[in-house]
């Protein structure tokens, strides 16, 4: 009975007794100065307040690069906080990390081995023995892999696509990460492997949405003839980037 916003405020070395207040009201937002001070009110623990102020970054930043590794760290400090049997964490690494969807699709190729030194040589040695082995726990989590005893895993479904217009930190991930591969195709790969086009276009910005909608059709298709073939033995990834190169000018 005696708690109030003055008393907070004394523990938590405010100036003013009403910060608080107008925090929960949202009349103002918590800052770099004022979070470790209301942590301190808090009587947080050293992991308690490295995972508020993660929160408070997360919920305040624009910037999705800087959202993903806030999230990334909050789910590691959730975990060790509190036990937690929910699939936040795979979720996120399925489209986060790249490998973890390109193993997915490699469950389907006619030679697929389940042993993790096999699957690191087909993608080219560029994760480790522990990331192979969690990407399948975690693929089998989410529901997506079954254990089979001829091949030692199946796709419960078929190719992987990434929905349209998606602003979320775990897509933001899985292009940026596929923008890289792509660059790392352009100088490793011979040109009889890959297919690399451009084109520079000029259009009325009221056309956008009809190429854009062009290009799902064309992605859409591309998964169909995909999921037709039988007997695959590589992986591909197709990227198509549809983006200005000009501001537009205020009218």
């Amino acid at each position: 009975p005696g708690y109030s916003h003055r008393v907070f405020a004394r523990q938590a070395g405010l100036s003013s007794p009403s910060h608080l207040l107008m925090i929960i009201n949202g009349a103002r937002n918590l800052s770099l100065k004022t979070i470790p001070k209301f942590a301190e009110g808090l009587k947080l623990s050293s992991k308690e307040k490295r995972y508020f102020e993660l929160m408070v970054l997360y919920n305040q930043t624009d910037d999705l690069q800087m959202k993903a590794k806030c999230f990334s760290e909050i789910l590691t400090l959730k975990g060790s906080l509190k036990a937690l049997h929910n699939l936040e964490k795979e979720k996120f690494d399925f489209l986060s990390k790249w490998y973890v969807v390109a193993i997915y699709v490699l469950v389907d190729l006619k030679d697929f081995s389940p042993d993790p030194a096999w699957i690191i040589k087909r993608l080219g040695g560029a994760l480790t023995v522990a990331q192979a082995k969690d990407a399948l726990e975690n693929l089998q989590k989410l529901g997506m892999l079954k254990p089979d005893a001829a091949r030692g895993y199946r796709q419960i479904s078929g190719a992987v696509t990434v929905a349209d217009d998606t602003r979320s930190m775990a897509v933001f991930n899985y292009h940026q990460s596929m923008i890289r591969l792509a660059a790392e195709a352009l100088r490793k790969n011979h040109q009889n492997q890959r297919e690399m086009n451009g084109a520079t276009i000029a259009i009325p910005v009221e056309k956008v949405s009809e190429i854009k909608e062009k290009i799902r059709v064309f992605r859409k298709e591309i998964n169909q003839l995909a999921s037709s073939f039988e007997q695959p033995d590589q992986v591909y990834q197709l990227n198509i980037q549809f983006f200005p190169l000009t501001v537009l000018e205020e009218k």
